[in-house]
């Protein structure tokens, strides 16, 4: 299903916004946005597309908040309301996160899989931690 033309037009714009302002390390302010856009989704989200990214992006904002809990639940949600096993970056940021909330036997398995699926560049913008703690087991 495809969101109204209106409200995609909306979303898309909160969006664009937040993601400016998440480049220019902005992340509370970004965060405000793509929760704006979310909130214009319909119910339920899981039907909709927009919702995985800006589940995403506001999850992403979390962690770089260093605000691992609320990021943890966001790519919680994305791994198990929405299936995004397939997704290496939601296995990578969910792992990390897992990591930074004291779950590292968790954490190793997602950023595995992470790695597996994408290969070690995907940790190259990474703390070196997150690739180290798996390092033995590639």
């Amino acid at each position: 299903m495809e969101l109204d033309p209106k409200v995609y037009e909306k979303v898309t714009e909160y969006s664009e916004t937040g993601e400016k302002l998440f480049y220019d390390g902005r992340f509370s302010e970004a965060l405000k946005e793509y929760h704006k856009a979310l909130d214009l989704i319909p119910e339920p989200k899981t039907r909709w597309e927009a919702s995985v990214w800006l589940i995403a992006a506001i999850g992403d904002c979390h962690f770089w908040l260093k605000e691992f809990d609320a990021a943890l639940e966001c790519f919680r949600q994305l791994m198990v309301d929405y299936e995004e096993y397939g997704n290496p970056f939601t296995r990578l940021r969910y792992g990390e996160c897992l990591y930074e909330t004291g779950n590292e036997q968790l954490a190793k398995e997602h950023l595995l899989a992470a790695c597996s699926m994408e290969g070690e560049e995907l940790f190259e913008e990474c703390d070196r931690k997150y690739l180290d703690i798996i390092r033995d087991l590639l």
